[in-house]
């Protein structure tokens, strides 16, 4: 009886922490992404075509116009934000039940070598425990790597995989994924 007991405690507990195992073909995802110039979305669209996932753009509250992004101006919106971390830059509302997916792509424009505040704002302010997270960037020089490592230091509790740097190929996309 007492074993019955403890293994049903145990089961409890773990479905209480922990989300139960489904099989790939329940599993959902979805990609957000923010992007400034274009190209970020264009990647975003790109991925949807390889993974038939839906996807959802972060909007700043307040658009960052070409002056805010110039990130030779030390006063630049962008370079602030990169010089205090803190900064939370408010976003739009997003129309997302997040519970319903279990596999998160985050796409972003690096700056300063780095996920824009933007990222940070999302989240800071969305529950994305347990799920698998696939960062993605654009770039045309910065790589991934540096990103990756600002977003697992900032956000250690969740679940991130390497990140990759897009354009790429459907198959470097699939391979990335597979991973």
């Amino acid at each position: 009886m007492v074993m019955a007991i403890a293994a049903l405690l145990v089961s409890f507990t773990l479905s209480a922490t922990e989300p139960t195992a489904k099989t790939e073909k329940d599993m959902k995802s979805i990609i957000v992404y923010f992007t400034h110039s274009g190209n970020t979305e264009l990647a975003a669209k790109k991925l949807a075509e390889v993974t038939g996932s839906p996807i959802v753009r972060l909007l700043p509250s307040e658009p960052y116009t070409a002056a805010d992004v110039d990130w030779v101006n030390e006063q630049s919106r962008c370079t602030q934000e990169h010089l205090n971390q803190t900064l939370r830059p408010a976003i739009k509302p997003l129309d997302v039940d997040f519970s319903q997916y279990d596999t998160v792509f985050i796409g972003f424009p690096i700056w300063w070598h780095e996920e824009p505040a933007v990222i940070r704002t999302f989240l800071d302010n969305t529950d994305l425990k347990w799920k698998e997270l696939y960062p993605f960037c654009t770039s045309y020089e910065s790589p991934m790597s540096e990103a990756d490592a600002t977003l697992q230091k900032g956000y250690p509790d969740l679940k991130w995989h390497t990140g990759l740097r897009l354009p790429a190929s459907v198959d470097q996309i699939k391979e990335w994924i597979s991973r």
